[in-house]
């Protein structure tokens, strides 16, 4: 009848429904990976950065030793020129060869320091700068200061070890990866609480849409069986029917007006749902409500409209022909049951143009107040039928009120319904 189509469940070409669990662990998966990339550049990049940092500073040791004396007797440093040793520094005096002819250690146990051959701490002596030794050590080679030939035939290297920077580099990996654990456990309950929220509110949507199909299907197939019978009626060719045939036409006039409002109003619900742009000017609220209740007096005078409009400005700019359809479903929603007293009320607040409309009937049915606004929900003697009973007059107002950036919300009231309608102020 619309052309919609769900698929044969028995189709063996359709392709079968995702479970809800494993779209719930492929969420699960997917933030866990995510976050392990996460953790791991960041822990690669802070250890990079406090190594880097460690470096330096190691650097920056050794450069305070490199203008050490040597002993001319000993050929060691001596103990007028030798600044303060710590526990992690190194000096050696090597000849051209690279044989140790002297030693100051800070402490024992350190690392031992690996051979150098001679064109290397030539090499080494030229860059003038501390360089990485063998993973263990950052070491600057220099030509000592003294009286040649002895200078020219010797090195010192000063040389730090990195064992203690090394150390802090693991601890700072440990301390990330016990926070990494502790993070990866709560990513992974927010994530599993996240995709199952995800496929709750797919099997929601899944169950909303087979109502909508199956209530959309209902509402058109009751106005199709009765012109259905009443085309039947109508074939009876005997003169003494002419009056059951007028009346049948008469029926089946009225079914298909009320199929093709039903129609129109699903194919306006979908076009909103698309973000169809609507025809957008200037709009005076104060003299559209006029217009709908002149129209609701007009066709149900047995219903009383009272108007009460807010001094100022009541402009807005929207859609005039669907801020009319609005003001008009939420009357006729206030017109059940007979002889209901509707009040329409038009104001200004933080910004916003309101429209309120209340009435003195039953009220809205606790049951219905939290699906007021879905499609196809109907309430004996309150709210949700508008102008044409088919449950999609409160939809197409909250349709059109979020089309416009705007709300509908249903207040809490002692008697009747309280609709509200909040719509941004115009320039």
């Amino acid at each position: 009848m619309l052309g919609l189509r769900t698929g044969d469940p028995r189709d063996p070409h359709r392709a079968p429904p995702r479970p809800p669990v494993a779209a719930g662990s492929r969420v699960v998966a997917l933030w866990l990976a995510a976050t392990l990339v996460t953790l791991g550049t960041v822990a690669a990049l802070s250890a990079q950065a406090l190594g880097h940092h460690l470096v330096l500073r190691t650097d920056e040791e050794i450069e305070k030793y490199r203008g050490v004396q040597l002993s001319e007797a000993a050929g060691v440093p001596g103990p007028n020129g030798r600044p303060a040793l710590d526990r992690s520094c190194l000096i050696l005096v090597l000849d051209s060869t690279g044989r140790v002819t002297g030693r100051y250690a800070g402490a024992p146990g350190m690392p031992s320091f690996p051979s150098l051959a001679p064109a290397r701490l030539a090499a080494l002596a030229a860059r003038g700068h501390p360089v990485g030794i063998g993973g263990t050590y950052r070491a600057l080679v220099v030509r000592p200061r003294g009286p040649a030939p002895d200078r020219d035939r010797t090195y010192v290297v000063i040389a730090r070890s990195m064992a203690d920077a090394h150390q802090a580099v693991t601890r700072l990996l440990r301390a990330e990866a016990a926070a990494s654990l502790v993070l990866l456990a709560a990513v992974a309950c927010g994530a599993r609480w996240l995709g199952g929220r995800a496929a709750r509110q797919r099997l929601d949507a899944e169950r909303r849409l087979r109502e909508f199909l199956a209530a959309a299907g209902h509402e058109l197939r009751n106005p199709l069986t009765t012109i259905s019978g009443y085309a039947q009626l109508a074939r009876v060719g005997h003169p003494s029917s002419e009056r059951m045939r007028e009346e049948a036409f008469g029926r089946m006039s009225t079914e298909v007006e009320r199929m093709t409002s039903l129609i129109d109003e699903l194919v306006l619900l979908s076009e909103l749902d698309l973000g169809r742009s609507l025809r957008v000017r200037y709009v005076d609220l104060a003299e559209l409500c006029r217009a709908a209740v002149t129209a609701a007096r007009d066709c149900h005078p047995e219903h009383p409209v009272r108007l009460l409009v807010a001094p100022g400005e009541h402009t807005v700019a929207g859609d005039p022909l669907r801020l009319h359809q609005v003001v008009a479903n939420l009357l006729a929603n206030a017109r059940t049951p007979p002889g209901t007293t509707t009040t329409l009320g038009l104001g200004t607040e933080d910004d916003h143009r309101v429209i309120e409309v209340t009435d003195d009937g039953p009220g809205v049915p606790d049951a219905l107040r939290a699906r007021i606004f879905d499609r196809f929900v109907r309430g004996e003697g309150a709210g949700g039928g508008g102008s044409t009973g088919s449950g999609l007059g409160l939809s197409i107002v909250a349709a059109i009120a979020a089309a416009h950036g705007g709300t509908v919300t249903l207040e809490p009231s002692d008697r009747g319904a309280w609709f509200r309608v909040r719509l941004p102020a115009g320039p």
